[in-house]
């Protein structure tokens, strides 16, 4: 018998987290350093930037673990490059081990 599977949200942000965006952060870094930081992009741009799909930012938005956003309107979003080379920052590693979450007891 088939029994559905309860999705648990703090896994979904556990894998966002570890995302291979990770691994590339440092170089988008220094890609994006010589733009204007107070440009907007939208979210087309944002994701051929990043190198991520639309759907992975717009359900980053709905869950938490994107980088932050302007609502202009209610179909209207937009991201700040300098608040998006913030949150890169952020991301940047220099092993695994730093950003895995400690296992509860």
């Amino acid at each position: 018998m088939y029994t559905a599977r309860k999705r648990n949200p703090d896994a979904n942000r556990e894998q966002a987290r570890r995302h291979h965006l990770d691994r590339r952060a440092d170089r988008l870094v220094d890609e994006g350093a010589d733009r204007h930081v107070d440009e907007l992009l939208s979210t087309p741009q944002l994701a051929e930037w990043l190198g991520v799909s639309t759907q992975w930012l717009e359900i980053g938005r709905s869950r938490g673990y994107g980088p932050p956003f302007i609502r202009m309107s209610p179909k209207r979003v937009r991201y700040r490059r300098g608040d998006v080379l913030d949150w890169l920052r952020e991301r940047t590693h220099l092993c695994a081990s730093e950003y895995r979450s400690p296992r509860a007891n």
